[in-house]
């Protein structure tokens, strides 16, 4: 059996391998004590005489449950890229649970393993599968590994992420996370997820410094360049956003999508200008053309140019899947057919009596249903609701959706369920009240963007509204 950790030297872009055949555990986290020894070194940092007893310690006796571990600890940390990416994970995630569950089997009492499988359904439950059932599984990994060695200065910090992505629960992961900064006073993740917590708490200035603590600790971090960079275009801070990205695209020359990422959430949301997105779009590899997050992003600029014909072959294109979190304003995945919904109604048609939107309703409805704590989903209904000119439902769910994730307690998040709030008050015939809810959110972090306004088709019924152009110039460009 072949066990290889892979490290990034911070000092010399140089990767370091692990690798043993013959080798006992002993060898293995010898070597991962030196290379953390020598990554410390080259960061200027000294590690406290806890992190050394961490690093020296074996999270496990049975190397093939090790091995497994590794495995999803890399599928995992691919997947936290990924996101930053805006790439599909929902598969890699269910394989390194899968490899997690085989790591337990064979040693029962791996805490760690435990902790990464918790990561897993976190991630699920957050970005995929918003159910109480998903939630439950991560409560059970934490609660095991918490059970193991609650004094683990890595299994608070699974905690306190648990804590941050399962429950928004800020205020409780901020007390975890306090509790493993005691041993893991130099690691990166926990300056990542304090300016996560910052964030989420309209701390916007404090994360920003958090990331950059985390950046220095691991200059090739990915996640925290992508999330800083995504800071910077929540706080309108585009020139700043720009250059991260930059950092961004030279740590990961291979990645295409970055360049397209670049220029929707710098260029097109500051400008509205989708020059920069189509020539990055035209440059990606053909191996992405069937990408769904490429597809979904075409399909919002296809809508934003008014060319039906191309944006109803994407919708047929996609079919029987779901979008990637671009439909509306509240990010989360929805049935590809609320485009269908959106088309016809730009087109001038009724959907109501149509048997597709029947089914597309009824689709929505069921996942609002199976998670009846996620506001995302019930404000996508309000939405589509509103589409099939279901005025008090479409009114009633935006409402309920705000109440149950105000921007007071989510400031990434919480902005676009307002906002849903005046796309549902523009289709149900409510201009009065789209432009009261609107104007505030141009000043809110994460609120509405001048590109957004100014070429999404969502606003087509305020397009003729004299308030509709002052609107536009509070947010123009300087």
């Amino acid at each position: 059996m072949r066990v290889s950790t892979e490290l990034i030297d911070a000092g010399t872009d140089k990767t370091i391998w692990a690798d043993s055949y013959d080798r006992d555990l002993t060898d293995i986290f010898a070597i991962q004590s030196e290379i953390a020894q020598t990554i410390a070194s080259k960061l200027t940092a000294t590690l406290s005489p806890d992190e050394k007893k961490r690093i020296e310690a074996r999270p496990t006796e049975n190397l093939e449950a090790y091995d497994l571990y590794l495995r999803a600890k890399e599928l995992i940390t691919n997947v936290r890229i990924s996101t930053a990416l805006g790439s599909g994970v929902e598969k890699p995630l269910h394989t390194a649970i899968r490899f997690l569950e085989q790591a337990v089997r064979l040693d029962p009492k791996f805490a760690l393993a435990y902790c990464a499988s918790a990561r897993a359904h976190d991630l699920l439950y957050r970005l995929y599968d918003p159910t109480p059932e998903r939630r439950a599984l991560a409560d059970a990994a934490i609660d095991q590994a918490m059970r193991l060695q609650a004094d683990l200065s890595e299994i608070r910090l699974a905690y306190a992420t648990h804590l941050y992505f399962s429950y928004r629960d800020y205020e409780r992961a901020r007390v975890q996370l306090a509790i493993a900064e005691r041993g893991l006073a130099n690691d990166a993740e926990v300056f990542m997820l304090e300016a996560l917590i910052d964030r989420r708490q309209g701390n916007f200035e404090k994360a920003v410094g958090e990331f950059n603590k985390a950046i220095t600790h691991d200059p090739r971090n990915s996640a925290s360049i992508a999330d800083l960079g995504t800071t910077f275009v929540l706080m309108r801070q585009f020139a700043a956003a720009e250059k991260v990205y930059g950092r961004l695209i030279g740590l990961l020359p291979d990645q295409p999508i970055l360049e397209v990422q670049k220029a929707f959430n710098v260029t097109f949301m500051n400008t509205g200008d989708g020059t920069a997105f189509r020539s990055a779009i035209a440059a990606l590899p053909a191996s992405l053309a069937d990408d769904r997050n490429v597809l979904s992003l075409r399909l919002c600029f296809t809508l934003n140019d008014r060319d039906w014909t191309e944006a109803n072959g994407l919708i047929q294109k996609m079919k029987d899947g779901e979008d990637d979190g671009y439909f509306a304003y509240a990010a989360i995945s929805v049935p590809i057919d609320c485009y269908s919904l959106l088309l016809a109604r730009l087109q001038g048609e009724q959907p109501d009596a149509n048997p597709v939107s029947t089914k597309t309703r009824e689709q929505l409805s069921q996942k609002v249903v199976k998670s009846p704590g996620n506001a995302q989903l019930l404000s996508q209904l309000a939405v589509v609701d509103a589409l099939l000119s279901k005025k008090e439902a479409a009114i009633e769910e935006a409402k309920r959706a705000i109440e149950m994730l105000p921007i007071s307690l989510d400031a990434v998040d919480g902005p676009g369920l307002v906002i849903n709030l005046a796309v549902v008050y523009a289709w149900v015939g409510e201009p009065d009240l789209a432009f009261e809810t609107l104007r505030p959110l141009t000043k809110v972090p994460g609120g509405i963007f001048y590109g957004q306004l100014k070429r999404e088709t969502y606003w087509d019924p305020l397009r003729n509204d004299p308030r509709f152009e002052k609107l536009l110039a509070e947010l123009a460009p300087r």
